[in-house]
C-alpha cells in the first residue's frame, strides 16, 4: 500500500519469472518422471522376459520329455526286434525268422502309431518287410550298403562299428515322404549277420507326443547336424530356449520361443497394461508397484534358494541310497558266483559242454556285475572322501601303480618311460589309482601293429602341475574326448575290450575332487596324451575352486 492508502501496481516481471520457474520445474519433473518411467518400463520388460523364459524352459522340458518318451518307445521296439533276430540267427534258424517275423512285427505295428515299415536285412539286404503293402514291396531286395542317399551308408557303418542302434538323419523314404529310420546291427558272435530297421512317420510321432499343442509358442526340432525334423526352422534364429534330446548315437535339439518374439510377448498382458496406466496416473503408484515387484523377485529368489537346498538334500540322500544298494547287492552276487561254481564242480560229469558254458557265462556276468557295483561305490563315495593335508610324491604313486600293473605290463610287453615327477597336493592312494586307470587304459587300447610304449612327463603352467601320460595306441576321435569320461560310456564292445566302462570317469572325478581335472588330446592311429592337471597349492583352502585353463 502507498502512504495515501492507494494500491501499488504489481511489477509485470514478477509473474513472468514465477511462470518460467514453474514451467522449468514442471518440465524438469516431467523429464525426470519420463526418464524414471522409461527405466521402470525397461526394467519390468526385462523381468517379464526372464519370467517368460523360465516358463518357456519348463514347457520345453515337458515337451521334449514327451517327445523323448515317444522316441524311446519306438527305439525300444527296434532293440527288441534286433534281440529276436539275433537269438534266431545265433541258433542258425533262418526259417524261424522268416516264419515268425510277420507275427512278431504285427504285434509291434499295433503298439504305436506311425510305423511305416519293419524290415529284416540279412547280409544287409532287405529280405522281409512288414506290412506288405505296395509301397513297402519296393524295399525288398534293397542293399543297405549300396544306398546312395546322403548319410545312409555312413549310418549303417556306425551301426556295425558300435554293434548297436543308430538313428539316421530324416530322409526321403523309398516309399515316398519324409521318414525317421532307426537301424540296429545284428551280430552272431563277432560276425555281422545283417541288420534290422524300422521307419517311423515323423509327423505321426510328433502328433503322438502332443508337441503341436503349444498355444502362443512356436517350436522347432533339429538334429545335431542341423537337419530340421519338425516345427519351424526359423525358430533357431529367435534366441529360443533349447533342450537336448539324447539319442543312442547323437542328439536332437528342441527349441521353443513365443510366436511373436520375446520382446513382443513380454510387452503383452494385463500386468503391462496396468503398469503403463499407473505410470500415466501417478508416480507413487509406480514406486509402490516397483517395490512390490522387487519384493516378489526377492521372494522368488528365496524360493529358488529353498528349492535348491531341498534338491541338494534329496540328491545326497539318493547318492547315499545308491551307495548302500551297490554295497548290499554284492553279497547275493558273491553267492551266485559261489553256487554256480559248486554246481559246475558237483555235476561236472553230468553237464554237457553247452551247459558248462552257460554256468561259465553266469559266473562271468555275476563277476562283471560285482565289478560294476564296486566301481559305482568308488564313484559315489568320492564326494565324501577326505582331502589330503599334505603333498605327496607323484613318483612314488607311479611306482605303486606299476607294481599293481606288473602282470599286465609283462603280458603286453609294455615299455613305461617316466621322467622326474613333482610333489603334488593329492593323497598317495587316489593318485596311484588314477595312474592305474590311465596306464591300464593305454595298454588296453594299444595298437596291434606295435608294442605299447608309454611316456610319463611333467610340466608346470599357471600354478598347475601337468602330469602327461602319452601312448602310441590306437588313438581316439576328437568327437569322443568328453564321452570317454562319462559313466558307463564305451567306444568298443565289451567282448573286444573288457571292463566296466567307469575307469576314466572315476579317475577324472578323483582328480576334480582335488581341485584339478583330466584332459586328453589324441590322433587316431598314432596315440593319445592324457593330462592329469593338479593345482600347485591346495585349491580347497581358497574361497573359490581353482580352474585350470
Amino acid at each position: 500500500m502507498s502512504l495515501d492508502g492507494t494500491s501499488e501496481p504489481h511489477s509485470p516481471a514478477a509473474p513472468r519469472a514465477e511462470g518460467r520457474k514453474a514451467a522449468i520445474t514442471m518440465a524438469l519433473t516431467a523429464v525426470i518422471w519420463v526418464a524414471l518411467s522409461l527405466w521402470i518400463a525397461a526394467f519390468y520388460n526385462q523381468y517379464r522376459e526372464a519370467q517368460l523364459r523360465g516358463q518357456a524352459s519348463a514347457l520345453a522340458v515337458t515337451s521334449a520329455g514327451a517327445l523323448s518318451n515317444a522316441l524311446n518307445q519306438r527305439l525300444a521296439q527296434v532293440r527288441g526286434l534286433a534281440a529276436f533276430v539275433a537269438v534266431k540267427a545265433a541258433e542258425n534258424h533262418p526259417g524261424e525268422i522268416e516264419r515268425e517275423f510277420p507275427v512278431f512285427a504285427a504285434s509291434y505295428y499295433q503298439q504305436v502309431p506311425g510305423i511305416r515299415n519293419i524290415s529284416v536285412a540279412p547280409d544287409f539286404v532287405v529280405r522281409q518287410v512288414y506290412p506288405l503293402d505296395a509301397g513297402n514291396l519296393k524295399v525288398l531286395g534293397h542293399h543297405l550298403l549300396e544306398d546312395k542317399r546322403p548319410g545312409f551308408i555312413e549310418a549303417v557303418d556306425r551301426a556295425i562299428q558300435t554293434r548297436g542302434l543308430v538313428v539316421h538323419e530324416p530322409l526321403e523314404m523309398i516309399q515316398g515322404a519324409l521318414g525317421l529310420l532307426a537301424r540296429h546291427a545284428v551280430f552272431v558272435g563277432d560276425r555281422p549277420w545283417g541288420a534290422v530297421g524300422m521307419i517311423f512317420t515323423i509327423s505321426t510321432m510328433l502328433e503322438s507326443s502332443t508337441i503341436g499343442i503349444l498355444e502362443g509358442y512356436t517350436w522347432g526340432l533339429r538334429t545335431a547336424a542341423g537337419s530340421v525334423v519338425g516345427g519351424d526352422a526359423a525358430i533357431f534364429a529367435m534366441h529360443p530356449v533349447s533342450v537336448r534330446i539324447d539319442l543312442p548315437d547323437g542328439y536332437w535339439e528342441f527349441a521353443l520361443a513365443p510366436a511373436a518374439g520375446w520382446k513382443e510377448a513380454a510387452a503383452k498382458g494385463a500386468e503391462v497394461t496396468a503398469l503403463r496406466f499407473g505410470l500415466l496416473i501417478i508416480g507413487i503408484g509406480i514406486l509402490c508397484l516397483t517395490w512390490v515387484m522387487l519384493q516378489r523377485r526377492e521372494s522368488l529368489e528365496r524360493l529358488v534358494e529353498s528349492r535348491t537346498r531341498q534338491l541338494t538334500s534329496a540328491n545326497r540322500e539318493l547318492e547315499r541310497f545308491s551307495f548302500i544298494v551297490a554295497h548290499d547287492l554284492q553279497e547275493p552276487l558273491r553267492s551266485i558266483v559261489s553256487f554256480s561254481q559248486l554246481v559246475e564242480r558237483g555235476l561236472s560229469t553230468q553237464l554237457t559242454q553247452e551247459q558248462r558254458e552257460w554256468l561259465s557265462s553266469l559266473g562271468t556276468a555275476a563277476r562283471l556285475m560285482r565289478a560294476l557295483l564296486h566301481d559305482v561305490q568308488i564313484y559315489l563315495g568320492e564326494n565324501n572322501a577326505p582331502l589330503p593335508r599334505r603333498q605327496t610324491d607323484a613318483g612314488e604313486a607311479l611306482a605303486t601303480a606299476r607294481r599293481k600293473l606288473s602282470g599286465r605290463i609283462h603280458q603286453t610287453g609294455a615299455v613305461i618311460e617316466a621322467g622326474p615327477l613333482p610333489m603334488v597336493w593329492a593323497d598317495h592312494h587316489r593318485l596311484s589309482e588314477v595312474f592305474v586307470a590311465l596306464i591300464g587304459n593305454a595298454m588296453e587300447y594299444r595298437s596291434p601293429e606295435r608294442p605299447p610304449v608309454i611316456h610319463i612327463s611333467n610340466r608346470t603352467e599357471r600354478g598347475f602341475e601337468f602330469i602327461e601320460i602319452a601312448d602310441n595306441g590306437i588313438g581316439i576321435e576328437e568327437a569322443y574326448f568328453e564321452r570317454i569320461f562319462e559313466v558307463f560310456q564305451r567306444l568298443h564292445s565289451r567282448t573286444a575290450h573288457p571292463g566296466t566302462g567307469m575307469g576314466l570317469a572315476i579317475a577324472k572325478k578323483m582328480v576334480e575332487h582335488l581341485g584339478g581335472t583330466i584332459r586328453v588330446r589324441s590322433t587316431v592311429g598314432q596315440g593319445s596324451v592324457f593330462s592329469i592337471i593338479l593345482p600347485s597349492a591346495p585349491a580347497w583352502t581358497a574361497n573359490a575352486r581353482l580352474e585350470p585353463m
